[in-house]
């Protein structure tokens, strides 16, 4: 078994395929991964939506874990994953479902650290966050992924404006850690705040959103992914 320290960078460069019927890897970006693996800690109360990489994260970690998708084979495959690492997953607990049906019929207890990263149209993201954001411990944080897509975006946005959080920054490119400092509910009428929008980088520091945004164009989108294929056509040696 792989030391915790090293785990970020075994699952990087062994990447398991647990996702369309275990053949592709999705899973957050590697600043994230590497940030849970050095922030989680044995005992921790932790839950996310969505499951993968990140899971086996938490179970190495020795937290007391919950993991929210709708894809029993799925879960399935991260267990087989855990024990061919030599990953103890018996604090380990899928709910199989969408989360938008699981969670508000799902026993809460207090959570040190959420991970949101399950479905992203809208407005899951924010049903998510409304589901949960209750049973985050006062001082817990709560981790917002692809943040750069409108319905996340929208809620950072709200989130900018509560007394109650405080957006601590992101960490890599797509994913966006929030702490909770104190219990409310949002205002019932809309203040003007700017909320959503196209996709943007806006968490980022300015330079930094230039690049993330053009790295993103390039390697995450179909135009961009098709101009990567065409230039390691005509110049492959580039890309050895």
């Amino acid at each position: 078994m792989a030391a915790p320290s090293d785990l970020a960078a075994d699952l990087r460069a062994d990447p398991p395929r647990l996702h369309a019927s275990g053949s592709a890897y999705w899973g957050l970006a590697w600043p994230a991964l590497e940030w849970l693996v050095a922030n989680v800690k044995p005992g921790m109360a932790t839950l996310e939506t969505g499951a993968g990489s990140s899971t086996i994260v938490f179970a190495s970690a020795g937290a007391d874990h919950e993991a929210v998708s709708p894809f029993a084979d799925e879960h399935e495959r991260i267990r087989e994953e855990c024990a061919r690492r030599g990953i103890d997953a018996s604090r380990l607990r899928f709910h199989v479902g969408s989360s938008h049906e699981v969670l508000p019929r799902w026993e809460p207890r207090p959570l040190d650290l959420v991970l949101v990263d399950g479905a992203h149209g809208f407005p899951y993201p924010i049903v998510d966050f409304w589901h949960l954001a209750p049973h985050v411990k006062i001082g817990g944080l709560m981790l917002l992924d692809d943040a750069y897509m409108a319905p996340v975006g929208m809620l950072v946005d709200h989130l900018r404006t509560r007394p109650s959080w405080e957006v601590v920054g992101p960490v890599g490119y797509r994913t966006v850690i929030v702490k909770k400092l104190a219990d409310d509910l949002p205002d019932f009428d809309w203040s003007g705040e700017r909320l959503g929008g196209r996709m943007r980088f806006d968490y980022l520091p300015p330079r930094e959103r230039v690049v993330a945004s053009l790295r993103h164009r390039a390697l995450s989108t179909p135009t961009g992914l098709a101009a990567v294929a065409v230039a390691r056509r005509r110049l492959g040696f580039l890309f050895r």
